[in-house]
């Protein structure tokens, strides 16, 4: 009875509110019982609330939490509310959490717009996806079932930013055991580094993955994606001087910090707003217009190695890859395949044959990064031959040439295919 009671006060309060003709939108939690007020019901409802403010311009919001549980009552000035529903019905079919809600649109009417209205698919029950309608109907499910789905999605989803530790590791020792790898240091060899090898890379791995859960929870968070640079600088600048403490003062993953930090930021921002993986690159983009812009105003006292280069050759190098959106590996994920350990060569050739790889200009120049470019087209011209690419290989040893540039540009291509293929694909 209290349960009725409280919908049929919402349901007044929706009536009150069409009145002022607008559209109004009733976020609630699919937590069956009557417990509905708890811990897992409140976290849900606010972080999908965090998302329905940012893609809608919202007039007024009405909070309740009774018999119902915690419910948000929303008013937009639009005279198009079918457009208000397609934006809701993708959050509820894309956002990790949007099948633990129930977000109605109505107008005009207290009756709610539905998805048949629009020509939708009707919703699925997340437990045997049938009709989620049907399956209420004939109740085919125990409360405390769905009760513990609930409870299970929502804990995936708060250990999302330690989950992202395993594929940034996978993702670096994917690429550090590579072989041939064009003087890259590998288990099977130092390259063409005589300071380190692929024990000096394991330590390094083994601090920075900290450092990449912080970026990964910096990222998981309602804040705008431009207010998190400032935090993201501190927490790369403070990942350097761990690496660099780490490895005694060898340059493992400098270039890496700053690819790999960025995606992983990314990916969980677009993740917490339930948006596409597309996302993850315009998000990419925006947050690193501001560090593409620091090569105009450099210290020309303390220049790094890829500041350098631009002063001399006005070559953005990563960050301007990073500004963007990161094209090169946008077209690297088209090669890769997780389960074909071939691919990663492949993957790796492709990148270095368009990568204006700033490590390669650093020890060789411009001539040099042209030469390199150039074999590795000749590489692809004769499909990938063995024979050909260990002769290179060692060739780039004896030269001093290391490709560290397209080799943290392959990291990212790893992690995000490891992400599109276990986050979104699920």
């Amino acid at each position: 009875m209290e349960i009725l009671e409280a919908r049929d006060k919402r349901v007044s309060l929706i009536e009150e509110k069409l009145k002022k003709d607008v559209v109004v939108i009733s976020l609630r939690c699919n937590y069956p019982g009557q417990n509905k007020v708890n811990s897992f019901t409140i976290k849900v409802i606010n972080v999908i609330n965090d998302v329905i403010e940012k893609k809608l311009s919202i007039s007024n919001k009405e909070y309740i939490c009774d018999a119902e549980g915690p419910i948000y009552l929303y008013e937009i000035k639009s005279n198009n509310p079918r457009e208000v529903k397609l934006v809701t019905v993708n959050i509820e079919n894309n956002h990790f959490l949007g099948r633990l809600v129930d977000i109605d649109v109505y107008y005009e009417s207290s009756q709610s717009i539905s998805r048949k209205d629009l020509f939708l698919e009707a919703r699925r029950c997340f437990l045997c996806e049938d009709s989620a309608f049907n399956c209420i109907v004939h109740k085919r499910h125990k409360e405390e079932e769905i009760r513990e789905y609930f409870r299970k999605t929502l804990k995936k989803f708060e250990q999302l930013p330690l989950d992202m530790i395993e594929y940034t590791n996978q993702a670096m020792l994917y690429e550090l055991c590579l072989y041939p790898s064009f003087g890259l240091v590998s288990p099977y060899s130092q390259g063409s580094h005589n300071d380190m090898d692929h024990y000096t890379f394991i330590d390094s791995i083994s601090v920075l993955n900290k450092y990449m859960y912080q970026f990964a929870k910096l990222g998981f968070q309602k804040r705008p994606i431009l207010s998190l640079y400032d935090e993201a600088i501190r927490i790369g600048v403070e990942c350097e001087k761990a690496m660099y403490r780490k490895t005694k003062g060898i340059n493992t993953h400098k270039g890496l910090i700053f690819v790999l930090g960025t995606i992983v930021l990314c990916t969980m921002k677009t993740i917490y707003e339930g948006e596409s993986f597309e996302e993850i690159f315009k998000n990419i983009a925006l947050l690193s217009q501001n560090k593409l812009q620091e090569l105009h105003v450099i210290d020309e006292k303390h220049l790094s190695h890829g500041e350098n280069i631009y002063q001399k050759y006005q070559i953005g190098g990563v960050r301007l890859e990073a500004s963007l959106g990161f094209p090169l590996i946008q077209q690297a994920l088209q090669i890769l395949d997780l389960n074909d350990l071939t691919s990663y060569l492949k993957t790796l050739v492709f990148i270095m044959s368009k990568c204006d790889d700033t490590t390669i200009i650093h020890r060789k120049g411009l001539d040099g990064l042209e030469y390199v470019k150039q074999v590795m087209h000749d590489v692809i011209a004769h499909d990938y031959d063995e024979f050909l690419i260990k002769k290179i290989d060692e060739k780039f040893v004896k030269e001093g040439i290391s490709p560290g540039g397209s080799a943290d540009l392959l990291s990212g291509t790893i992690f995000l295919s490891l992400i599109k293929n276990n986050i979104y694909k699920k």
